[in-house]
């Protein structure tokens, strides 16, 4: 599986034009690196989610 996903991560860095260590180097890290970026989008647009329709209601 770690395999699998360094590989769709390095054409995510080949598309973007970022540099990524090469193939076999250091794949768990680079992996959990990318989890970690993904995980903390995923929480960040879900609390946004939330707290905007907090920012329209009317106080009494």
């Amino acid at each position: 599986m770690i395999k699998f996903l360094a590989g769709v991560f390095r054409g995510v860095h080949f598309m973007l034009g970022i540099t990524a260590p090469p193939p076999g180097e250091n794949e768990r890290n680079f992996v959990l690196a990318w989890l970690g970026v993904i995980l903390f989008f995923v929480v960040f647009v879900a609390l946004l989610f939330y707290f905007i329709p907090h920012l329209y209601v009317k106080s009494q």
